[in-house]
């Protein structure tokens, strides 16, 4: 029913929070570490970016795993796992 809507909302929750954190926390302290600061190429600064956008997807990732298997419960006539 509508309920089954819903069942993934709390771990998309957490990936998308600790994502956001992740990835606005590391940028300075990586922008810092290159050298990037305000009269820096762009080139490092993008590189920052990625290298934080990077770090933070792999530790978040993991979530969407848990939030997959969590909406498709049910689907299946038996649990997978």
């Amino acid at each position: 029913g509508p309920r089954a809507l819903f069942k993934g909302l709390a771990p998309a929750l957490l990936r998308q929070s600790v994502y956001g954190s992740l990835r606005y926390g590391l940028y300075a302290p990586i922008r810092d570490a290159l050298g990037a600061a305000s009269p820096a190429p762009l080139h490092r600064k993008v590189a920052a970016g990625a290298v934080a956008g990077a770090a933070a997807a792999g530790i978040a990732t993991p979530t969407d795993l848990v939030k997959v298997r969590l909406q498709t419960d049910g689907m299946a006539a038996a649990p997978r796992y």
